[in-house]
């Protein structure tokens, strides 16, 4: 009797089988997913055309936003035109009145830098120039001789002065003294600013030349060049300058 018990219960026991409903189950789910991805697959490739289709859809969803947008530009527009100023406006403006008591600074007027006089030309103050000697700027701001230049396209002698010859020179001393009186005229004249004067006592002229003496800061050039021993006053006796 127990031997019978014993064998009875240690016999295995029978193993179950799957039942059908599982498996489809399973397949159903694997067809799901592969369907998923299929779909997600064809929506990638066609992109384009599903935008294309949803974007009326998509506008219809947010009209709010797009009035709103749509009015905010023209009060910009009106915000940045400035508003327009009429020329009565200006014109209407009051304008302040002039100080009184006080009267505009009176500028005085520079004087030319050449004063022409009615005694002839080339006759006034502050004439300058750089001068050459003649024969290389065409008579034009050169110097002739030690008592002779030309000026502006005039030939002007000094009045006060007789300087000794270069050309036409009675020694050869004479014509070194009026080589060194004329390279002196020419520095003098080149140096600053100078004043030509009409001398009242002139000697006899010298046609077409206009007579004149030359002055800077009141004293006469010719008087710088009798002092240097290079010239001799016009007015007195002349003296040859051969020994």
């Amino acid at each position: 009797m127990s031997s019978r018990t014993t064998s009875s219960r240690r016999a295995p026991a029978k193993r179950r089988k799957p039942s059908r409903s599982s498996g489809g189950q399973g397949m159903t789910t694997w067809l799901v997913v592969l369907g998923l991805v299929a779909g997600g697959i064809a929506l990638y490739e066609n992109r384009a055309t599903v935008l294309k289709d949803m974007a009326p859809l998509l506008s219809r969803d947010k009209p709010g936003t797009s009035r709103t947008e749509a009015k905010a530009e023209p009060r910009r527009e009106r915000a940045e035109k400035p508003a327009p100023t009429s020329a009565s406006n200006s014109a209407k403006a009051p304008v302040p009145p002039a100080a009184v008591g006080m009267t505009k600074a009176v500028v005085p007027v520079s004087r030319p830098a050449v004063a022409a006089a009615a005694t002839g030309p080339l006759t006034g103050e502050n004439f300058f120039g750089k001068f050459y000697f003649c024969g290389t700027s065409g008579l034009d701001n050169c110097v002739m001789s030690g008592d002779t230049f030309w000026y502006r396209k005039t030939k002007v002698v000094l009045a006060d002065i007789a300087a000794p010859r270069t050309e036409g020179a009675a020694c050869q001393q004479e014509r070194d003294r009026g080589f060194a009186a004329k390279v002196r005229l020419k520095d003098l004249l080149s140096s600053g600013r100078f004043d030509l004067e009409t001398l009242k006592t002139a000697g006899p002229g010298i046609a077409p030349a206009v007579l004149r003496v030359a002055t800077r800061n009141g004293r006469s050039l010719g008087s710088i060049l009798v002092s240097e021993g290079l010239a001799k006053p016009r007015m007195a006796r002349q003296q040859a300058w051969c020994p």
